[in-house]
């Protein structure tokens, strides 16, 4: 009987109990999708990495390990496995000279390549082992010959050109994600691949032995950093760069893509969940205040006060786990994909699939327990009862007369009035409207923040500090004629970017290093606010960011060096500058040779739009619009699920306002009757409600906007170490935001149009019979 009971009153109060299943399938249906996409990526990055035996450290020095330095490297305590690497940046004799790091390694047991399609990696065997998405974009297959040119550094100013033929199509664990100056991975232009050290041309032979400028190490410690001082130790002060595997370029770009994801699954379904919970103890709060006559019957009948308790807890705990297996169901394989297509242009891995863990099944039980509590909660206050008690209506609550004679008072409209005193009879409903409408801010401010974040972001970097047009790549042995040409017949300036560590006080970082012409006037710098800065002339400057990670600020002192090779040097910090995606140090051309070293640009920058002609020493040519497409096709997952959660939070607001909505028409239907006896037009009703549920609403809004700032505050703090997004809350994306929620507000309010014209006024007044 109660389960027929119970059929009846959901089908009864169909759209309310619909509202619940959303939210508890949107709430499931977000985390479970979103994280399983994260464990996915997880998942697949870490069996990719076990396979491959990814290097827990990596160690380089110019001056090359020997034997005798390689065994005090191999029997540093903790050190497990060694092997010892050449790693030439050349490039291949194709079209646009795509760009191919070529590394000539002793065993490839660490850090080994994965094959996919040939022969395994063999170190008898002479031939190369080729990146398989650059094979593919190059349409190279098994067996093709492929020619590698290399220009060998000061002072021995020669070219070596190597010619091998492709034996197998690799992936490596290294190379999860491909670093550009576009910052999207372009695999027709970059590439890596693989040779025997037992291959290596002779001229990388000096006194012929190999001059191996690499070292990868595998460690028994979790994280490897107790070890830097070991290998200082074991180098005799010789300088080299130290890097662990969290600070691995592309293991931390990517453990940071997934971090950001991890941050948006997280925050958006607790909103939904507590908008469920929300909304199931208003729908059982009427329910239960509809039935009370009916309980008081039950209870007459014999029914024990336990067992109709069980019976409301059902509406719960039936319609919350019906929504929420099927969020479970249709959230992984649905969402995932979704962004693996657009994640998979950005990075590489052997295998995309969802991943699954037992926190989907806890969201599931705290989803279900959470509301099933809140329809106990609603039921409770009347299964107290009597029998005697519970038949009768229950009895309208006595109020305090509303202050009267006030000025502003009598100022006040009628429809005010009436509402105000409403709210203050009714403080909890109207305190869980105004949390609903805060809820929905604050997800609706969120995301397009969080979206604008990104657009200024783009704006910024691509439109206000790079100023030029065309970035000119020089090839590695480019004539300083070839350059001054080039710089001359487009008014260009000289550039280089290098990789550079840091030293400060509070620790240490890898980061960028940019080197302007003297007369730069094509990349600007800007502070904290996005305003121009001009950095001083004499001075290093360094980012906010990096500033922040190394512990200094202006006047304070720090260390730097190439990680290509080279001394340390210290200098005072001159100028703090902030930018959104490059993070490091900058100075001039001239402050940069006053520490001795040459200054031989990488890039020119140039307003003109340029085309390159054979002979001229340019590698390749970027546009400010390859730059910014890289950034578009970089975020584009970030954009598709900003897109996801606008549509989710706009559905939440529309179920929290209509649910409340229908209890308060519920609560005060006998003063709507009322009302209407007494010659109020239906409209005039609706006016009454709308206005209190736009009063509240708006409450909830401005009380959301900081919420909201704070959740994309920690967002974007998820981006990864080379981003450093500003968080602004723009007048349009504000405005918009109110909009979504007031028209909402204002169309949920539509249905009880019909509601009111169809108000019984004798059933509404009439005393219980």
């Amino acid at each position: 009987m109660l389960a027929k009971k119970a059929l009846r009153d959901i089908r009864r109060n169909l759209a309310q109990f619909i509202s619940v299943f959303l939210m508890a399938f949107a709430s499931v249906f977000i985390y479970a999708g979103i994280n399983s996409e994260c464990l996915g990526m997880q998942n697949g990055a870490d069996d990719f990495y076990k396979a491959t035996n990814l290097a827990d450290a990596w160690v380089y020095s110019a001056d090359g390990f020997d034997d005798a330095t390689f065994g005090k490297l191999r029997n540093i305590d903790g050190v497990t496995e060694a092997e010892r690497r050449v790693m030439l940046s050349a490039t291949a004799e194709l079209e646009n000279n795509p760009e191919i790091e070529l590394y000539f390694a002793e065993s490839a047991a660490v850090s080994a390549p994965l094959t996919r399609s040939g022969a395994d990696f063999n170190t008898a065997v002479d031939g190369v082992w080729l990146d398989e998405r650059f094979a593919l974009a190059r349409g190279i297959k098994l067996g093709d010959e492929i020619a590698f040119r290399y220009v060998l550094p000061k002072p021995y100013d020669a070219v070596i050109d190597i010619k091998k033929s492709v034996k197998g199509l690799i992936y490596s664990p290294e190379y999860v994600y491909m670093a550009t100056e576009s910052m999207l991975a372009d695999f027709y232009n970059k590439g890596f691949a693989y040779v025997s050290a037992a291959f290596l041309p002779d001229e990388l032979k000096p006194g012929g032995a190999p001059l191996y400028t690499q070292t990868v190490l595998k460690t028994s410690f979790k994280n490897a950093d107790p070890l830097e001082d070991s290998v200082s130790a074991a180098l005799d002060g010789k300088h080299c760069v130290f890097i662990t595997q969290k600070n691995h370029p592309s293991v931390n770009m990517f453990a940071s893509e997934i971090g950001q994801h991890k941050s948006m699954g997280f925050i958006f379904p607790i909103a939904f969940l507590l908008v469920a919970t929300l909304i199931m103890l208003t729908t059982m709060t009427r329910l239960v205040s509809n039935q009370r006559t009916q309980i008081g019957a039950l209870k007459s009948l014999g029914f024990g006060g336990g067992k109709i308790a069980l019976h409301y807890m059902c509406y719960g705990f039936f319609v919350t786990l019906a929504g929420s297996l099927l969020g479970l169901v249709l959230g992984p394989p649905l969402l995932s994909p979704l962004f693996y297509s657009s994640l998979s242009a950005a990075y590489t891995l052997p295998v995309w699939r969802p991943g699954y863990d037992f926190t989907f099944a806890l969201v599931i039980a705290l989803t279900t327990a959470l509301c099933t509590l809140a329809s106990f909660i609603a039921a409770k206050s009347v299964l107290v009862l009597k029998p005697s008690e519970a038949v009768r209506p229950k009895a309208p609550k006595i109020h305090k007369t509303a202050a009267r004679g006030g000025k502003l008072w009598n100022r006040l409209g009628f429809n005010v009035q009436w509402n105000l005193r409403d709210i203050s009879r009714n403080k909890v409903r109207s305190v869980m409207a105004v949390a609903g409408a805060l809820g929905c801010t604050a997800l609706l401010v969120c995301s397009f923040n969080m979206n604008a974040a990104m657009t200024d972001t783009r704006e910024w970097q691509y439109g206000e500090i790079y100023r030029f047009e065309s970035r000119i790549n020089l090839k590695d042995d480019a004539t300083p004629e070839q350059i001054q040409s080039i710089v001359e017949r487009t008014d260009g300036e000289k550039l280089f970017e290098g990789a550079v560590e840091i030293k400060g006080k509070g620790g240490k970082s890898t980061a960028v290093i940019t080197v302007t012409d003297s007369a730069n006037t094509l990349i600007r710098f800007t502070d904290k606010n996005r305003k121009p800065v001009t950095l001083p002339p004499d001075g290093v400057s360094i980012s906010q960011k990096t500033a922040k990670a190394v512990g200094v600020r202006v006047g304070d002192i720090i260390s730097w060096h190439l990680v290509e090779g080279g001394p340390w040097y210290e200098c005072t910090v001159a100028a703090v500058f902030r930018s959104p995606s490059v993070q490091g140090i900058a100075m001039s051309e001239d402050v940069y040779k006053g520490f001795g070293q040459k200054f031989r640009p990488g890039a020119i920058v140039t307003a003109e739009h340029y085309t390159a002609a054979e002979g001229e020493g340019v590698n390749a040519v970027l546009y400010s619009s390859d730059l910014t497409a890289g950034w578009d096709e970089l975020t584009k997952t970030v954009t598709l699920l900003i897109a996801v959660l606008i549509f989710g939070a706009v559905v939440l607001a529309a179920c929290v306002l209509y649910n409340l909505g229908v209890l308060a028409f519920t609560e005060m239907h006998r003063e709507l009757a009322t009302l209407k006896v007494l010659g109020f037009k239906s409209g005039k009703l609706l006016g009454l409600i709308s206005v209190q549920n736009l009063i509240l609403t708006a409450v909830g809004f401005i009380l959301g906007i900081y919420p909201g700032l704070l959740i994309v505050t920690a967002m974007t703090s998820t981006m990864g170490e080379s981003f450093d997004m500003r968080v602004v809350l723009h007048p349009g994306d504000l405005i918009f935001s109110a909009i979504t929620i007031f028209v909402t507000a204002i169309a949920v309010n539509l249905p009880f149009w019909s509601g009111i014209k169809k108000l019984d006024m004798v059933s509404s007044l009439k005393a219980a019979e």
